[in-house]
C-alpha cells in the first residue's frame, strides 16, 4: 500500500475510534459500543455510512435518537418504570477522558471494528463507513440488532445495501 494512503487510513481509524469514544461519553456512556462506532462512521470522509443509512430513512441525528430510545426500551424490558428508563437512557454527558492511556471499548465495539477491518483488508480497500455498517448489520445480538428490529430494518437488507455501496469505486 502507498505510504500516503496508509497514513490517511491510520488517521481515519484514529478519528473513527476517537469520535466513537466522544459520542459514547456525550451520551453518558464510559466506553463506546457498536452503536457509537456506527454513529462515528457517519463522519468518515468517504461518506458511505451516511449514504447507506439514508436508504433506510436514517441520518445521524435520527439514528442517535433511536439509540437513546432503544436504551430506554431495554431498561423498561429489564423492569424499570418508563419515566426512570427515559431519565437513565438520556444520561448527562461525561467529561472527556484524561490522559492518553490505552483505548478501551465494549466487546460489541471491538467485534464491530474487527469485522469491519477484516472486510476492508479482504477487499484490499481502505476502511470505509459502509464497512462499519456491514459489520454491525452482521451482529445478531446487542443494541444495534435490537434497534434495527424496532425500526423494521432487516439486518440482511442493511448488509446488502452496505455491500452495494462498497462495490462503488474507492475514492
Amino acid at each position: 500500500m502507498n505510504p500516503m494512503k496508509m497514513l490517511r487510513e491510520m488517521r481515519a481509524i484514529k478519528d473513527l475510534l476517537t469520535d466513537a469514544e466522544g459520542i459514547a461519553r456525550s451520551m453518558g456512556d464510559e466506553q463506546p459500543a457498536a452503536e457509537h462506532l456506527l454513529l462515528a462512521a457517519f463522519d468518515l470522509p468517504d461518506g458511505s455510512a451516511d449514504r447507506v443509512m439514508r436508504r433506510f430513512g436514517l441520518d445521524r441525528d435520527r439514528l442517535r435518537a433511536a439509540i437513546v430510545e432503544q436504551h430506554a426500551a431495554a431498561l423498561v424490558a429489564a423492569g424499570l418504570r418508563p419515566d426512570v428508563a427515559d431519565q437513565l437512557s438520556d444520561a448527562p454527558a461525561l467529561e472527556p477522558p484524561t490522559g492518553s492511556g490505552i483505548y478501551r471499548s465494549s466487546p460489541s465495539a471491538q467485534e464491530a471494528f474487527q469485522r469491519a477491518g477484516a472486510m476492508a483488508r479482504s477487499a484490499r480497500r481502505p476502511l470505509a463507513g459502509a464497512h462499519i455498517v456491514a459489520a454491525v448489520a452482521g451482529m445478531e445480538h446487542g443494541t444495534v440488532a435490537q434497534l434495527l428490529e424496532r425500526l423494521g430494518i432487516e439486518r440482511s437488507a442493511l448488509a446488502a445495501a452496505a455491500a452495494d455501496e462498497l462495490e462503488r469505486p474507492a475514492s
